[in-house]
């Protein structure tokens, strides 16, 4: 679980590894109305004493995040809508949700071994859909908890709705019940097993001065790299220029920052790749993941599964 505030430069992450319905109530209670409430959309079978293990993830479902951003709201809801009558239409078990500033859906299916396969059924039902959320199905995506409130707005709650009861004003309220809807759950698509290569894949050239892994360098160097290429090595980045240690100095996390930044533009300023480089954003996801630690993912539960991998290369012979 996952509490944020909503201001700038204010504090950040309280993070907190619940294992009953108790402890996610507590958390939930202290947090509430004070920081934005995130908990991950999978859950997961084993942890450690401070973390999620990632290769024991459960995939039993899709997250649809319908945003308006600059648009009407009425342009989200219609697509919410029409996926919530889609999905009611064969008995799909669904949730539906108001996020206080757009739409979410939760879509219930059969146990499956890898996101892939969710991710393959996600990108056919997102093509008629212009305000669901183009970054995807992954397994490390949180969502807004609801019953909670949405601190970017005034005052509005995250709360089940019902798509066809809708109504802007009954939104100010939190504690409404979980609208459920169907029965049956969806069989994903088959995806060939993710076969990694025997041939041993060295380090390519860096594309700035640091060094790279091959996935990462593969997923970077594209026109448009997507949102989580760009997490990941970033965080690969951290863990370089940190030593691998999570908790270090704030002189420390500008220096870094700034040496990530650095890095990025000469990635960026290089012929056809990232072409929609936005500095300015960028910096701020960076300070971000720097600020908060997060470790670079590791190759056999994340890079992996999510297919990244190119083929063996020394850090997956380490993990």
């Amino acid at each position: 679980m996952w509490a944020g505030s909503h201001l700038r430069n204010a504090p950040q992450m309280k993070r907190k590894i619940v294992k009953s319905k108790k402890e996610f109530v507590d958390w939930v209670n202290t947090y509430n109305g004070r920081m934005n409430c995130y908990t991950t959309v999978y859950d997961y079978a084993d942890f450690t004493d401070n973390a999620k293990v990632d290769s024991s993830v459960v995939i039993d479902r899709m997250f649809l995040d319908f945003d308006a951003h600059d648009e009407p709201l009425k342009n989200a809801y219609e697509d919410f809508r029409a996926v919530h009558e889609y999905f009611r239409s064969y008995n799909i078990k669904h949730d539906t949700i108001f996020s206080g500033k757009g739409f979410h859906i939760i879509a219930y299916g059969e146990l499956a071994d890898d996101i892939r396969s969710v991710q393959r059924y996600y990108s056919e039902l997102a093509k008629d859909y212009p305000t669901l959320d183009r970054t995807g199905i992954q397994t490390n995506r949180l969502r807004r908890i609801p019953n909670t409130m949405n601190l970017s707005t005034d005052g509005l709650y995250c709360i089940p709705v019902n798509p066809r009861d809708w109504k802007m004003d009954i939104h100010w309220r939190g504690h409404q019940s979980q609208k459920q809807f169907g029965n049956k759950l969806i069989r994903w698509p088959k995806v060939k097993p993710v076969a990694v290569s025997e041939v041993e894949i060295e380090v390519p050239k860096p594309l700035g001065n640091l060094p790279i892994l091959p996935c990462l360098h593969s997923s970077i160097t594209v026109e448009n790299p997507s949102h989580y290429a760009r997490v990941y090595l970033v965080q690969w980045f951290r863990d370089l220029l940190s030593l691998g240690v999570r908790d270090i100095d704030d002189k420390s996390k500008k220096e870094i920052s700034e040496r990530i930044m650095k890095e990025l533009k000469t990635i960026a300023s290089k012929d056809d790749i990232w072409l929609d480089w936005d500095e300015r954003k960028t910096k701020s996801h960076v300070d971000f993941i720097v600020n908060r630690g997060y470790h670079a993912p590791s190759c056999k539960g994340v890079l992996i599964p999510q297919g990244y991998c190119v083929g063996k290369c020394w850090r997956y012979h380490d993990e």
